[in-house]
């Protein structure tokens, strides 16, 4: 079996917990998917074992310190600061934000227009 391979990476935090979920669990999803985009690998990449191995952490650990508000996605240095604003908007997990984003994404706009 491959690491990263399926989808529990893009899954929005109420979804893996088993909570009800509405449209902004695909909205979180495109948050991800944005990031993923950006940096051109798989999403939480960046997140690494704190024991020292330099490891790339497992999906698990990934997912919980992301349902805890304790890891993010992360978008690179010269991305659109429109796009890494859309991204975080998208991820938060304050769903009050969330909910304003799927409007936000219709109101993205080219930086360098």
């Amino acid at each position: 079996m491959t690491a990263g391979v399926g989808t529990s990476l893009w899954i929005a935090p109420e979804v893996l917990m088993g909570e009800r979920y509405d449209d902004k669990a695909d909205i979180f999803s495109f948050g991800v998917v944005l990031s993923e985009l950006d940096l051109q690998v798989l999403p939480y990449t960046h997140a690494i074992e704190s024991d020292g191995s330099g490891h790339r952490m497992r999906d698990l650990a990934v997912l919980q310190r992301m349902v805890m508000g304790k890891l993010r996605v992360q978008f690179s240095p010269g991305a659109l600061a429109s796009m890494v604003a859309l991204g975080y908007a998208c991820v938060s997990l304050n769903t009050k934000k969330t909910s304003h984003s799927s409007r936000s994404a219709l109101q993205v706009t080219d930086d360098s227009a």
